[in-house]
This record gives structure tokens, sequence and C-alpha cells, in this order.
């Protein structure tokens, strides 16, 4: 999970190539708020809402954190071949960010057909070969940066039928074992995962059902986080961690004072469980830490829709449920904030 680049935007089309590079995929029936910092004129915060979720209310919420960014101006996309759809959610969008003394930069419609200014009292289309041959397109290529076609492309697909088969049973065959032998060898199985000394359908499969024991999805968790010593890692999986050390551990990724950016171990994690929900699509726990470290990646749609796989496997799970709360009131990773107010 590349951390997406700080850009300067030279037009429009530029803007309209960052997009879909900054957010992941390519939007359709959206409209996204890009925000211009008052001092450096440099982009910002970048928030997409479903065209039809747009009312007075998610405008004044999308509003407030445009504001909040320290914007000083706003670039209005509006993903849609509806120019009638695309006019209520511009009035809308506008009305709210003036109420935060956001000015509306400019409003551009994207369509199959191009994309217009919306703000022109001509409406002439420009064709989407300016975006995908500007010059931020062209810098993006050269970062191997590429946005999926669609946001369904953001998760990790599936293993094959017979691979899923494997991973099931083997995680039947765990769950029968009991409670103390399953978690006996699982920090040592999930640090072997991570370097790739053990893998297959059979490990992730276990793995999958080893998450299921609080402590050791802790661990999991806890070892990603730059600065943790791993023998408190180790205290966490047998349940015996002292308290700050989880509350240390959750703070660098949601805690503005001290947040810090995620590594190369939590990249590690992120490829594991992507294979581990790949291989038991039901499992709330690995979809949970993978959706987790997408957003602490600053990557709040992957996040977002990985936390609602986890509660269609288990509507109850606790951290699934509160880590889609932060996500639906757009509260950013740490480091983002704590970056942000540092500028």
């Amino acid at each position: 999970m590349a951390q997406q680049p700080q850009i300067r935007a030279r037009s429009v089309a530029d803007l309209l190539a960052y997009i879909p590079a900054r957010i992941g995929y390519a939007p359709t029936e959206s409209l996204v708020v890009v925000g211009r910092r008052s001092t450096t004129g440099q982009v910002g915060l970048v928030a997409r809402a479903d065209l039809s979720d747009v009312t007075p209310e998610t405008a004044d919420m999308l509003a407030v954190h445009i504001a909040n960014d320290r914007a000083a101006s706003a670039v209005l996309a509006l993903y849609t071949d509806d120019r009638q759809e695309a006019d209520r959610a511009l009035a809308s969008m506008t009305e709210a960010l003036h109420g935060q003394a956001v000015d509306v930069q400019d409003a551009v419609q994207v369509s199959a057909a191009g994309y217009v200014d919306m703000h022109a009292p001509l409406a002439v289309v420009r064709p989407l070969s300016d975006v995908t041959t500007s010059v931020l397109a062209a810098e993006m290529v050269a970062l191997g940066i590429a946005p999926v076609r669609d946001r369904a492309g953001l998760l990790p697909a599936e293993a094959t039928p017979e691979a899923q088969a494997t991973a099931r049973r083997a995680a039947e065959k765990h769950a029968a074992k009991s409670a103390d032998e399953q978690t006996t060898h699982a920090l040592a199985t999930w640090r072997l995962a991570l370097t790739g000394l053990v893998g297959g359908p059979g490990v992730y499969g276990e793995l999958a059902q080893m998450l299921t024991h609080t402590t050791v999805r802790d661990a999991a968790l806890l070892s990603m986080v730059p600065g943790i010593d791993p023998d408190t890692v180790t205290e966490t999986a047998a349940g015996n961690a002292p308290d700050e050390a989880t509350g240390r551990a959750v703070a660098a990724i949601v805690d503005p004072k001290v947040g810090e950016r995620p590594g190369h171990a939590a990249d590690a994690a992120a490829d594991l469980l992507a294979q581990i929900v790949a291989h038991v699509p039901t499992s709330a726990p690995a979809w949970t830490l993978w959706g987790l470290v997408a957003w602490w990646h600053g990557q709040s749609p992957a996040a977002s829709d990985a936390f609602a796989r986890a509660l269609r496997s288990d509507e109850s799970y606790r951290l699934a449920l509160l880590l889609n709360t932060a996500i639906q009131v757009g509260m950013p990773p740490a480091w983002v904030a704590r970056e942000r107010d540092a500028h």
C-alpha cells in the first residue's frame, strides 16, 4: 500500500487525473471535493460521496472536514451523465462550502462524453483525453500509480473455490482443538507467514481461526506498529500484555499527537491479511485488520468496504463497528492529522 504523493496540480485536467489515483479507483455517480490549501495552493483533503447521498446535511459534513484541513478553496468534480443531478449536488455543496468560508474555485461535470466547466456560460465539452494525457497523468504512470477500474477492485480478490475449501477445512480442524492449543503457536505462525516462510491455503485457514481469539488479533495489530517491542507482542498474544502497551499502539494509529505513518511491517501484514480474506472471505477479524491498515494508509473507501465485509460476517464485531464509525465521520489516520497540523 504505497503512500499517495502530495501534489500541486497545474490544471483542472491534472486534478481529474489525480482523483482516481488519490481515492484508488475511477469514481462514478459521485461527488468529489478537492481541497486547496490557503498558503501553498497544494492539494489537501479529497473527499468523495455518492451523488444520491449528497443532501444538505452530507454537504455540511464534507465542508467541515475540508475547512478543518485549512482549505481556502475547493474544486468540485461531479461524475455523472445527468446534468440536472450534477447541478443539484453542486448547489448543495457550494452552499455548504461557502458557509465554511471556502471558495469553490472550479466545478466540473465528468461524463462519458467528456468534462464540462459548470461555471462557464457555455457548456464546452472537453475530451477525456486531456485528462489521460495530462502532465500529472504521465507522472502517475512513471510512479507506478494506477487506480483500479472500479471500487470493487480495491479489495483482495477471492482465491479459487478449491483453495477456499482447503482453507476452510484447515480452519475447522484448528477450531476443533482446545483454546490453549489454538493460541499456543498462533504468533509464531503469524510471524513465519509474514516473512513468507510458511504459506498456502491451509496456513491461511489456520490463521483465520487463530485471529478469532482477541489476544491473537491484538498481537497481530501490535506487530504492525513501529516501536512496539517484540516481547510486548508476545505477551499480548499470551494475554499478559500491560494495558498501556496496547494503548500506545492504538495511539500511534489514531492519536494526532503521536501518530506515525505505517511502515514495512504494516505493508507485510496487509499482504498476509489479503491472503487470509482471499481464502476465508468470512473472516471478520482479518477483514477488520486489513481495513485498519487500509485506513492507516489513508485509503478510506477500501477500509469502509472491508469493514462492511467484516460486519456482513459478524454484525456485532466490535472493532469493525468502532472503526467503521470513525470512517463514516471522516476521521483521518493520526499521522495525516499530525502532518496537516504541522504545516
